[in-house]
């Protein structure tokens, strides 16, 4: 296996078995609170899925440092520790919503490992561009695959569910023993890694690319996390279906469609034009607004796969300039830690904000609308900033 295996594709396969587990327990999650008889269980999947994120907005200010200064690949083992024991917490009857924030935990560990090894395996922004690119489609590749085998384990029973994710993790950990270990940096110290986090946010942030990028990437997955959420009590209300493997095969089309998008974006958004992958966000925002309206199962695949597509094209070329930015200001693992703030902060508040419409009995599509208008607005403010992060990229080619 050793010998199989280049660095960078231990990486892909860790995090592609990470990524997998972590989405087939969300639908093992969906499956629990179904047959608790909860009176809200879309609502309750809401707070469960916010128990996760917020893991993220809590810890942020040190995890960035703690990637930087452990070896990344050890820094990816405990992120795949700590997710197995929220899986395992299942197993003795451990309330769910606890069980996914100790998950979250471990996703929280585990990201800025996963996104810091790419620059120090690659040279140049092409080779972290196709990088970012099989880690991006192998990510999406295994949310589509988890998501249609959750909700396949999770139709009828638990327990199958739960032994399938908690062996993944597993095997994703023993994956992490082939990533080369790199020593980080010693002298970080994590008493000033809080108040250098805040400091890292406003850094980043006075940088025309890297807060396009930061808002961008938020943007993306407060419309996937809000999506997925909305789908499952959509998906009855417009199309009849109830059954929760055939909710998850529907809601795994996007993902297929970002899959596809791994393949497209080096081709559609070259390297030294990353900036063009916010077109491909209007298309997004357009396909998601347009299957608000559809009845018709066919169209409302079609458009979520276009959905994926789109969205894919828009995020990879992001995630690629942040990093590119990030990595000669702050640090590459202090960079994605501020991302992980910035995207799950936002997510959260997405979240908040659906919560909050189906509490006041605001119809679920009327609802999908209210957070397609925020999202549009943020694409606004995006369209407003483009011509600076252009005219960024022009000024270095002239150099």
């Amino acid at each position: 296996m050793r010998k199989k295996l280049s660095p960078l594709n231990a990486v892909v396969w860790t995090q592609f078995l990470s990524a997998f587990a972590d989405n087939l327990n969300f639908f093992l999650i969906v499956g629990l609170v179904k047959r608790e008889g909860a009176s809200d269980p879309d609502g309750m999947v809401t707070y469960i899925q916010m128990a996760f994120l917020i893991a993220y907005v809590i810890l942020a200010p040190i995890v960035g440092a703690f990637a930087d200064k452990k070896a990344k690949s050890h820094v990816l083992l405990l992120g795949n520790i700590l997710k197995a024991t929220g899986i395992m917490l299942l197993l003795v009857g451990v309330p769910p919503a606890f069980c996914y924030f100790f998950v979250g935990v471990g996703a929280v560990v585990y990201s800025p490992g996963k996104y810091g090894i790419l620059s120090e395996l690659t040279n140049n922004e092409r080779d972290l561009l196709r990088a970012n690119a099989q880690v991006e489609g192998s990510t999406i590749l295994a949310i589509l695959l988890g998501t249609v085998a959750g909700g396949f384990l999770a139709a009828n029973s638990d327990l199958p569910a739960i032994l399938v994710c908690l062996f993944i993790y597993l095997l994703s950990l023993s994956m992490t023993f082939l990533v080369p270990v790199r020593a980080g940096n010693p002298d970080i110290r994590y008493q000033q890694a809080a108040g250098q986090f805040f400091r890292d946010v406003f850094k980043l942030f006075r940088s025309r690319r890297s807060r396009f990028s930061l808002i961008g990437t938020g943007a993306f997955w407060l419309t996937a996390s809000v999506l997925r959420i909305a789908l499952i009590a959509w998906l009855p209300l417009n199309l009849g279906i109830e059954d929760t493997d055939q909710q998850s095969m529907i809601i795994g089309v996007t993902a297929l469609g970002v899959v596809a998008s791994a393949w497209l974006t080096p081709k559609l958004v070259p390297e030294g034009r990353l900036y063009r992958g916010f077109y491909y966000g209007i298309a997004m925002v357009s396909a998601v607004m347009a299957a608000n309206f559809t009845n018709e199962l066919w169209l409302t695949v079609t458009l979520l796969f276009i959905t994926g597509v789109m969205g894919g094209i828009f995020l990879i070329p992001l995630n690629t300039m942040l990093q590119e930015e990030g990595k000669s200001a702050i640090g590459s693992g202090r960079t994605i830690a501020v991302q992980n703030f910035v995207e799950n902060s936002l997510t959260v508040i997405g979240l908040f904000l659906y919560l909050m419409l189906r509490q006041m009995n605001v119809p679920v599509n009327h609802s999908v609308m209210g957070i397609g208008a925020v999202l549009t607005l943020f694409f606004i403010y995006l369209a407003f900033q483009i011509g600076a992060v252009r005219a960024s990229y022009s000024r270095n080619e002239m150099r």
